[in-house]
C-alpha cells in the first residue's frame, strides 16, 4: 500500500498558488502546471490521469455548468478486495498520519479535523479548500472551490410541522 506523499504534497502546493477562477477553464493550465492530463471534458466533468505514483493515477473533476465544484485525487494505492483489511488499515493509517505531516508542514495547522476510520483533514485557504479523506480502501486529496464549500457547509433549513 504505497501514499504518494511527495505528489501529493506539490500538488497541495500548487493548489495553494495556483490562481483559481474555478471556472472550467481553469482545469488544463492547472493540469499542465501539475504534470496531468485531461482525458475527457463532459457535461459532469472530467477524468484525469495524474502523475502520482499509485494503483490507480486517476483524478476527476466534477462540474456543474461553467464552474468546478471539486478535483478529487487518488494518492494512495487502492486496496484490493483479496487484502484483509487488517493489513490494509495500519498502511492507510500510517499513510494518513506521514501526510497529515508533510501538509501541516506547508499549509500549517488544518482548519478542521473529523477524527475516525473515515477521517478527514481540512485547510481552508484564501483560493482553494484542500482536503485529505482517508476511505476504507483509499486516501483522497480533494480541491475544492471555495464557494462550493460554503455552499456544502451551510446548515440544512429546519423544517416545521
Amino acid at each position: 500500500m504505497h501514499v504518494d506523499i511527495e505528489v501529493a504534497t506539490r500538488i497541495a502546493r500548487l493548489a495553494a498558488e495556483f490562481d483559481w477562477t474555478w471556472a472550467v477553464d481553469d482545469l488544463e493550465p492547472f493540469c499542465a502546471q501539475a504534470g496531468w492530463e485531461v482525458v475527457e471534458l463532459n457535461q459532469t466533468g472530467a477524468p484525469i490521469r495524474t502523475n502520482l505514483h499509485v494503483s490507480r493515477p486517476e483524478a476527476d473533476m466534477y462540474r456543474r455548468n461553467r464552474s468546478m465544484r471539486y478535483i478529487s485525487i487518488f494518492v494512495s494505492d487502492v486496496a484490493d478486495d483479496a487484502t484483509p483489511m487488517t493489513v490494509v488499515r495500519p498502511l492507510l493509517d500510517e499513510g494518513f498520519t506521514n501526510l497529515d505531516m508533510a501538509f501541516t508542514a506547508l499549509l500549517g495547522t488544518a482548519t478542521s479535523a473529523e477524527p475516525g476510520p473515515t477521517a478527514v483533514l481540512r485547510w481552508d485557504l484564501p483560493k482553494a479548500v484542500i482536503t485529505l479523506n482517508l476511505s476504507v480502501g483509499a486516501i483522497f486529496l480533494d480541491l475544492k472551490s471555495p464557494g462550493y464549500q460554503a455552499r456544502v457547509d451551510e446548515p440544512e433549513p429546519e423544517y416545521e410541522d
